[in-house]
């Protein structure tokens, strides 16, 4: 059916699971089985573990707490007590409705996302990839009009990015892909990167940036003091390089939401961007072919996801409202569920109905074409 004929009030641009304790031991080959992350059991509690990082252990608690009495909050719990929300889709569903959210992006889990990501033996890489995209495919394909699937992409080559981009595109469920390192391997662009690009355009679907790209294989997207406090540290840098790199220029339709990076930093930055730009023009940027002032390519191409931010809503005019996106989080540490209304409603109070259904529902579904026709 048509995006314009399904109603959506409450769109969360960044919901998580928890994957299954098999999602890789049950879906890779036989050979790899030994080397993928895995749920064990310890004596404090249930955690993900990883082959060759014996010293790191993830435990689920700060990433399952959505509902929890605070008094009950801590960073160990069994698997079996967290909410089956982030394993079942069904149950999602059924948690969304309790918080009154009608459709959600979901990602993985952050951790062990990373240490797929960063794997750079190439066959062990690509094959944790497709475990798991399948499931993220089986996931979100089970109710696709509320649960948009992100596709992690291959950083090991343009040529298996491009397998893996043409293998998801097939596939129910997707709704955006995901990238944490570019194709090429390496955290800058470089001109191998045009035939993803054009690819992704050709897809329809934007390529999300999940808090920001990662270096290594165990890479914490965190501040050490005060987490979730730094997660706009990277996406400048990385806006940087697509408007530099001409990317946004040589495929115009390509999008590139930032996730869980809040908005208020936003028009500071433009700010010294533009200014930066008109002074170093003619020195250090002379080879720069820029179309248009930076503020205008970050306005266009870079929407923005936030999960508390009344900063940004008091300033959403400098920011562009039609480029904010609400988000949950959940069940992470920083989600509300399920009283999200509650905290909207107080960080809104004023908004025009317009400008709030834009970014509470209307921006996400016209970027990540809810409720369409496509695959998804």
């Amino acid at each position: 059916m048509p995006a314009e004929s399904v109603s959506y009030k409450l769109i969360s641009a960044d919901g998580h699971l928890n994957e299954p304790r098999d999602v890789w031991t049950s879906r890779v080959a036989t050979k790899h089985r030994d080397l993928v992350p895995r749920v064990e059991s310890l004596p404090e509690g249930d955690a993900w573990v990883f082959p060759g990082h014996d010293d790191v252990s993830l435990p689920f608690s700060w990433g399952a707490t959505a509902g929890r009495d605070p008094a009950d909050m801590g960073p160990w719990c069994r698997y079996e007590d967290i909410n089956p929300g982030s394993y079942d889709p069904l149950a999602r569903v059924r948690e969304m409705a309790e918080d009154g959210v009608d459709a959600e992006l979901i990602f993985g889990s952050n951790y062990p996302r990373n240490f797929v990501a960063g794997c750079e033996d190439d066959d062990l890489h690509h094959d944790m990839i497709r475990a798991y995209n399948d499931f993220m495919s089986e996931f979100c394909g089970t109710a696709p009009e509320r649960l948009g699937g992100t596709a992690l992409l291959p950083n090991r080559g343009v040529e298996g990015c491009l397998k893996e981009i043409e293998r998801v595109s097939s596939m129910p469920g997707f709704v955006s892909f995901l990238m944490q390192r570019y194709p090429n391997g390496d955290l800058s662009i470089k001109p191998e990167d045009d035939a993803v690009w054009e690819a992704i355009e050709a897809s329809g679907m934007p390529v999300s940036i999940h808090v920001g790209l990662v270096s290594g294989r165990m890479a914490r997207q965190r501040a050490e003091s005060l987490p979730g406090t730094g997660h706009f540290y990277d996406a400048p840098l990385r806006m940087l390089q697509f408007i530099f790199g001409g990317v946004l220029d040589r495929f115009p339709d390509i999008r590139v939401p930032f996730i869980e990076v809040d908005c208020g930093w936003i028009p500071y930055f433009e700010s010294q961007a533009d200014d930066n730009f008109m002074r170093h023009r003619k020195a250090s940027l002379r080879d720069a072919k820029l179309t248009r002032m930076p503020s205008e390519y970050m306005h266009e191409f870079f929407p923005a996801a936030f999960i508390t931010d009344p900063f940004a809503v008091q300033s959403r005019h400098t920011i562009g409202v039609d480029r904010m996106l609400w988000s949950s989080d959940y069940p992470h540490i920083t989600t509300d569920w399920p009283y999200s209304w509650k905290t909207i409603n107080a960080t809104f109070e004023g908004v025009p109905a317009d400008e709030r259904h834009a970014i509470l529902a209307g921006n996400a579904q016209r970027v990540f074409k809810f409720g369409s026709t496509g695959k998804a």
